[in-house]
């Protein structure tokens, strides 16, 4: 079952469209949901989003570093990609029209 906690703070962390839709797994926790950027403000959802089959952008983290993520924002983003704490993979597209919330 998906923390609605989290799925809140995934809703202000992604504050603006992006023309696409990020599937999160949440590794330690086994769940996922998504995030669906086609829609203003965007979607946060445990369900997937009509319309998506295999063009999103998965990542994949673990419960602890994905708080930290969504509580300090898109300076950690790039943090949590570098150090390898966050896999991304699929369609890149969407990382490059992505705009987060500077918390």
């Amino acid at each position: 079952m998906v923390d609605q906690e989290l799925l809140s703070a995934a809703g202000k962390f992604f504050p603006q469209t992006f023309d696409g839709v990020i599937r999160i797994e949440v590794l330690d926790a086994d769940y996922a949901f998504w995030v669906d950027g086609r829609t203003a403000p965007p979607k946060v959802s445990a369900e997937s989003p009509e319309a998506v089959a295999t063009r999103f952008c998965l990542w994949r983290i673990d419960y602890p570093d994905l708080s930290q993520l969504f509580a300090e924002g898109g300076h950690r983003l790039q943090n949590s990609f570098i150090t390898g704490r966050l896999k991304i993979s699929g369609d890149m597209g969407v990382m490059a029209r992505l705009e987060t919330a500077n918390v």
